[in-house]
């Protein structure tokens, strides 16, 4: 199975994020046209250990080699591929849902 989300952020770049389980790996391709996130990383090995988070996981290590900007979507996003291909997000919930948002209600 196969898990794709893509990410238009604020910052005007696109990313597209591909997972795929096999084993008790995830494995992660990003394609994006940010040159930052190139370096962080487009291809790696999420393994079961790594989805509940925490300092020593993946995303972790990752982030303290190559800091991303504190408002990526890209680490939350790369979680959020990892969930659903292990079966920890209903993939029916996410395919209703369609997208998530983060919405400026107001900005004076």
């Amino acid at each position: 199975m196969v898990t794709e989300i893509s990410l238009n952020t604020i910052c005007g770049h696109t990313t597209k994020i591909i997972a795929t389980k096999e084993g008790k790996s995830t494995h992660i391709h990003i394609k994006s046209t940010c040159e930052k996130l190139r370096k962080w990383g487009t291809r790696f090995d999420v393994e079961m250990k790594d989805l509940m988070g925490g300092p020593e996981t993946i995303l972790a290590r990752k982030s303290a080699e190559m800091p991303l900007t504190p408002t990526c979507l890209v680490p939350a996003a790369v979680m959020n591929a990892c969930w659903l291909e292990n079966g920890m997000i209903s993939k029916n919930l996410a395919r209703e849902m369609g997208k998530m948002e983060i919405i400026f209600d107001k900005l004076e």
